[in-house]
């Protein structure tokens, strides 16, 4: 049996300025369906992202317009489809799709056999920091122990924490169920690996299409301009998307690579010793090359600076502005600033990352609890509160600042208000909330 495997296009996304993923999504089954063949597309989840931004959840009118173009999609490519759900997806859009389109079946913590061919199907239990290993290993075994009675092949679709993530499915668990199943295959890790945890039968699928970019992780072409150098130096590689195929015949899976509408390419500036000056310099000299090239308007463009800078790195972005016709992503700030004091005595800043942030944050919740509770009359427990936490983290709020202040605070209001459904405020709480919005405009 030939089987293609795909898995977190996280299409309904839109982190990605002026790209259409839905695109690409045609034109990739299609590549699938004419170069492949297979016998059934499986999806290892996060296909349909139930934000399309950061801090912003898709409305339902828009998703409703997004799926009619998917039922289309899917119903032209003509592939039987089996898929599991992905911790950024609901589950009532995947039932939809086994409701509307033929041959497309949402397989919730089940079996199906194709063929020969058992297919276990482990809707994701991830869940961010609250994810629980030793939970899911104990769900994995279950799951194992039932596979053992099945004769023929055998093969887990999940969507899990695999390494070399954190707080990831422990090696002894991946190993005892591999023992069991002919292959492992999962999601949500975003890069292709034939071989996870060093066993052959364990697959990790890469995205499949670009959808929050991250620096480092989806470029095919880079530019680093490092401090001491007089020009910077380039890079290209292979595309990062794609799709994995399965033959359970001879036992080959495969790596597919899928070139997308719009390429990646990095642009970084090393800010050492350099003046704000000499920075944009430098950043609109690599800008001005890629301008002049043919392929300028199908590129996505990801700056960043790096190093140790003694300039304010937010007045860089506004050399962008100069740059209409390009697709510039928003500036990634990864200096180490410096401070000069009136002594002449250099001091540099604490980087504080948002994963320490919230380390931070985490020991403070009960004391947190206690001031709300005597300050502003809100009871909330701390279970509550460690969700609020989890969900600002989740939204990458921290990560992609919004350039007004009032945004932030409106983005970050939002989603810890959601959270007070049932519980009692004080009647003075949403004029309260309003004051403190219209101070921050003033």
């Amino acid at each position: 049996m030939r089987l293609a495997i795909v898995s977190d296009a996280h299409l309904f996304q839109s982190f990605v300025k002026n790209y259409d993923p839905l695109y690409d999504f045609k034109t990739v089954l299609q590549k699938i369906k004419e170069e492949n063949a297979p016998d059934a597309l499986l999806i290892g989840g996060d296909m349909f992202d139930y934000k399309k931004t950061a801090a912003a959840y898709l409305r339902h009118y828009e998703g409703e317009g997004l799926m009619i173009r998917v039922r289309d999609i899917l119903r032209e490519a003509g592939m039987p489809c089996y898929a599991i759900r992905g911790n950024h997806e609901k589950e009532e859009v995947l039932r939809g799709l086994n409701q509307t389109v033929e041959g497309f079946h949402y397989v919730k913590n089940d079996r199906v056999n194709l063929g020969d061919v058992s297919i276990y199907f482990m809707d994701t239990h991830f869940a961010g920091e609250l994810y629980e290993p030793n939970v899911v290993s104990q769900i994995v075994q279950r799951t194992a122990s039932s596979a053992v009675k099945t004769t023929g092949e055998k093969i887990l679709l999940c969507h899990e924490s695999f390494e070399p993530f954190p707080n990831c499915l422990p090696k002894e668990v991946i190993e005892g169920a591999g023992e069991v199943f002919d292959w492992i295959v999962n999601g949500h890790m975003h890069v292709w690996n034939s071989s996870a945890y060093g066993l052959k039968n364990v697959i990790t699928l890469p995205s499949l299409l670009p959808s929050r970019v991250i620096l480092g992780k989806y470029w095919t072409e880079r530019f680093v301009w490092e401090a001491p150098d007089t020009k910077p130096r380039s890079e290209t590689r292979g595309s990062p998307f794609g799709y994995a195929t399965l033959d359970t015949e001879s036992g080959a899976t495969q790596f597919c690579p899928f070139a997308p509408s719009r390429n990646i390419v990095e642009v970084s500036v090393d800010a050492t010793a350099l003046s704000l000056k000499d920075a944009l310099d430098r950043l609109r000299q690599m800008l001005d090359g890629i301008r002049e090239r043919k392929d300028a308007g199908s590129l996505i463009i990801l700056p960043e600076m790096h190093g140790s800078a003694g300039f304010v790195t937010t007045f860089v972005a506004e050399v962008f502005k100069d740059y209409p016709e390009l697709s510039i992503e928003e500036l990634r700030n990864n200096t180490i600033g410096k401070i000069m004091t009136t002594s002449g005595r250099v001091i540099s800043s604490i980087p504080l990352s948002p994963d320490r942030v919230f380390e931070e944050t985490e020991k403070e919740l009960e004391k947190i609890r206690t001031e709300l509770a005597e300050e502003v009359r809100l009871e909330l427990e701390v279970g509550t509160l460690k969700k609020i936490l989890f969900d600002i983290r989740e939204s990458g709020l921290l990560e992609r600042l919004p350039p007004r202040t009032v945004t932030r605070l409106e983005n970050l209001l939002g989603g810890v208000i959601s959270h007070f459904q049932g519980v009692e405020k004080p009647e003075t709480f949403e004029d309260d909330m309003k004051s403190v919005i219209r101070k921050v405009k003033d």
